[in-house]
């Protein structure tokens, strides 16, 4: 049976667990934690092909290499969700700031390579379309 593809929003959840990672990481412990928090069933060579979650797991061990433990402090429960809630949405902006970046030198590459093709009008390209116009 053939694995389900990930998603894009799949894959920047996977990203954001990779972004907030501590301890050890391994493929295996990421796959299990894929399946544990997202409920994803998938394999290392599935999670390897997606380049993103590629890149992200190698920054992050690259990262973990150089890491030293952190300072334990006496701290409660809902100190520890906040943290975990911060470190949540950092790595989510992370993320999103990341795929923010390709897709603008996406855009720049096509109207680029748009600009070279003869007779085509830019302004063709970026005029509003007919169901964006509201109705009043």
């Amino acid at each position: 049976m053939v694995a389900p593809k990930i998603t894009a929003q799949e894959q920047r959840k996977i990203e954001v667990i990779l972004t907030k990672w501590t301890g050890k990481l391994t493929w295996s412990t990421l796959v299990k934690k894929v399946e544990l928090e997202l409920g994803i069933k998938t394999t290392r060579q599935t999670l390897c092909t997606y380049i993103g979650v590629s890149a992200s797991y190698k920054n992050r061990k690259a990262q973990l290499r150089g890491a030293s433990p952190s300072v334990y402090t006496k701290i409660t429960a809902s100190d520890v969700r906040l943290v975990e809630q911060i470190e949540h949405l950092k790595a989510e902006v992370e993320v999103l700031k990341r795929n923010n970046a390709e897709q603008l030198r996406m855009i720049e590459r096509m109207l680029l390579n748009a600009n070279v093709i003869p007779n085509l009008d830019l302004y063709a390209l970026v005029k509003r379309r007919p169901e964006e116009i509201q109705k009043k």
